[in-house]
């Protein structure tokens, strides 16, 4: 029987802790083994997830004794998942009931595929704000797939079901790149020549906070990330897409500083005019 491991990361989420989790144990396919890493949280996390890993015993708790950040504490969680297939989610998001099965049947039998779902975006008290249909990425080669991710053509991919050997030999995520980490490991996934499944259902909802693109200043932070995602890929990317591809998408990129800019511009108007 194939196995499936879950890994939540956690830093501070106790708000949206147990819904996180209770989506993932309440799956119409259960996983093998849920591990919750916390990431140093002084919140009450910790004491939450001891609490619901005495009433279920496939939750295994990681406390990490200083912050790693996210990619690390999430690649180290995965490194020590017993399972043949595993996914993702962050402790303030949720999966919807069928994720794990709906993916599980996409992949057909086959331990060299990836499956998917769709992500719908909500914020504040779970109110949904956006939806995007990715199942066209399914039917990619590699390099439609590469200039599809590259580009941002679709909606963010979130928590896909990988073989753990895989996600391995992909290089799994990078210690110390705390945003678009998981864009970044996407890009070396799309590479490989395994087939991508869509599930057919919307599979996680992910949670939109006040902490992400609200400013801008975060925008260009946020920008400067995917920038370095970009030319940190810049060889396998060229060797798939073309150079001239590869420089399209820093193009977009680059105008989207553009546009930034110009937010900040404006904004320095309205406050010389006195408008709030």
């Amino acid at each position: 029987m194939t196995t499936i491991s879950c890994i939540i990361v956690n830093y501070n989420k106790e708000k949206f802790l147990q819904k996180a989790i209770m989506s993932v144990v309440n799956q119409t396919m259960p996983v093998t083994e849920l591990i919750v890493a916390d990431d140093g949280s002084t919140d009450g996390s910790r004491e939450l997830i001891t609490s619901l890993a005495h009433k279920y015993s496939q939750i295994k708790p990681i406390f990490r004794e200083q912050n790693l950040g996210v990619a690390a504490n999430r690649d180290l969680a995965i490194r020590a998942a017993q399972s043949e297939l595993i996914t993702t989610l962050d402790g303030d998001d949720w999966y919807t009931p069928q994720k794990i099965e709906k993916e599980f049947l996409a992949l057909q039998g086959s331990m060299e595929t990836i499956a998917y779902s769709d992500v719908q975006l909500v914020r504040g008290e779970d109110e949904s704000i956006l939806y995007r249909d990715n199942s066209d990425l399914a039917n990619l080669d590699i390099k439609q797939r590469l200039r599809w991710l590259a580009n941002g053509s679709g909606s963010p991919l979130r928590d896909l079901l990988i073989p753990k050997e895989l996600y391995i030999k992909a290089g799994g995520m990078q210690h110390g790149r705390n945003l678009y980490e998981d864009w970044d490991l996407q890009i070396r996934l799309a590479a490989c020549p395994n087939q991508w499944k869509h599930s057919g259902i919307v599979g996680i909802n992910y949670r939109k906070t006040n902490a992400g693109l609200s400013t801008t200043s975060s925008r260009l932070r946020h920008i400067q990330a995917q920038y370095q995602v970009l030319t940190s890929n810049q060889e396998l990317l060229k060797e798939h897409i073309g150079e001239l591809g590869f420089w399209l998408a820093i193009v977009k990129l680059m105008l989207k500083v553009t546009r930034s800019a110009l937010g900040i511009r404006s904004q320095l108007k309205r406050l010389r005019l006195g408008y709030p």
